[in-house]
């Protein structure tokens, strides 16, 4: 039996199998990666030149290397002049030797793994290799590497987790309470015409004594937004119809009261721009936008979404956490795109259904469903 060609999940397994097959004669031809699997062919005729028989008679991976590079360094004619690295120090040679192994560890903490196929999962728990097989992002990771890299598989997690939810909390995410004008974008289903009879609640306890009106803003002349009425009546606020047509002074003039929640039906395509111009009139002091994303939505349709509203400078509510969970691959998009998350939310109630995000809280729900330790309990908020 010559030449043999195994399949493998790692190159170590093929190596174990070659050795078990052809002894330690064995030479590899060739190794290469096929659907996912390490395909390795060896030989035990000479290729090209003669190997020298190992001296070690241990099995198995190690003894195959040892014997390989026994056969590759120990090939020269028997009269030929000695080399130059022969001649150096044994000293010098180690201390290249470490030189090379240092310079090796400094590429392989940069690296950024873009296919896990045939990691061997029998290796000591890497933090890097871990949260990616979770689903956050080579991206993410590379990033936010500075605050895990060096530290155990436990502790580099929570490290990550620490910086991810520092990175995408606003830090002042109850200050959108202090505008006048609060504009809440978003795509259709996204939870958004609820966020503002949340948020319209929540000024209401507030400020008990202050004037507080809902708004839609669709179409050139508006449209009657019968869910926003009924949120009106529910919560004993006048609803308001506006038109993209509104002329942005009249934003200005609506002085009889005190604070406007806004409904804007974001697929017009001259929405963004309104709201840049009502923005650009009356300045970031007085109006804010929150961007609703509920908590299913794919990592596409966070960065497309974040982009297109990215002039408006928002901050994100993450909606219908009680019916679903953000996942991994999703807040890596969020954090991706420098997305700020401000409030998280639930869809049972229109009361106490919502509360301002922090470190902590966000923090709380990373854990409760990414982290390594113990199970995956999806965190809810607003559940009844």
């Amino acid at each position: 039996m010559p030449n043999v060609t195994v399949t493998a999940a790692d190159t170590a397994t093929a190596m174990d199998e070659i050795w078990d097959r052809l002894g330690p004669d064995a030479m590899i031809v060739s190794t290469k990666k096929q659907h996912g699997k390490i395909v390795m062919e060896a030989t035990t005729e000479k290729v090209g030149k003669a190997a020298e028989p190992a001296t070690s008679s241990s099995k198995g991976f190690g003894a195959m290397f040892s014997h390989q590079m026994i056969g590759v360094n120990n090939h020269q004619p028997k009269n030929a002049a000695p080399t130059t690295a022969s001649l150096a120090e044994p000293n010098h040679d180690l201390a290249g030797l470490r030189r090379d192994i240092a310079a090796m560890q400094d590429m392989l903490t940069g690296m950024v793994l873009t296919d896990l196929d045939g990691v061997n999962p029998a290796l000591a728990p890497s933090t890097r290799i871990e949260l990616q097989r979770a689903g956050f992002s080579p991206q993410i990771l590379q990033d936010l590497q500075n605050h895990y890299a060096g530290f155990s598989y436990a502790e580099g997690c929570d490290r990550f987790l620490q910086a991810l939810a520092t990175k995408l909390v606003h830090p002042t995410s109850a200050t959108i309470m202090q505008k006048r004008l609060i504009f809440v974008v978003g795509a259709s289903g996204t939870g958004r015409t609820t966020m503002v009879a949340k948020l319209a609640a929540m000024l209401r306890d507030q400020n008990p004594t202050k004037e507080i009106v809902l708004g839609s803003l669709s179409g050139q002349n508006g449209t009657t937004n019968h869910q926003l009425q009924s949120y009106g009546r529910l919560l004993n606020l006048p609803a308001v119809m506006l038109g993209l047509s509104t002329p942005v002074e009249d934003f200005n003039k609506m002085t009889d009261y005190d604070f406007m929640v806004i409904d804007v039906h974001s697929d017009h395509p001259d929405a963004v721009t309104k709201l840049q111009d009502i923005q650009s009139h009356l300045g970031t002091s007085e109006v804010g936008t929150v961007l609703t994303l509920p908590g299913s939505a794919s990592n596409s349709m966070i960065t497309t979404t974040v982009k297109r509203f990215s002039s408006l400078h928002p901050v994100v509510a993450l909606t219908k956490l009680d019916e679903c969970e953000t996942k991994p691959a999703e807040f890596s998009a969020l954090a991706e795109t420098n997305a700020q998350i401000a409030m998280l939310s639930g869809t049972k109630s229109v009361i106490d259904a919502a509360v301002f995000a922090s470190e902590n809280i966000l923090l709380q729900y990373l854990n409760e469903n990414f982290s390594h330790h113990g199970s995956r309990v999806p965190k809810t908020f607003g559940a009844e």
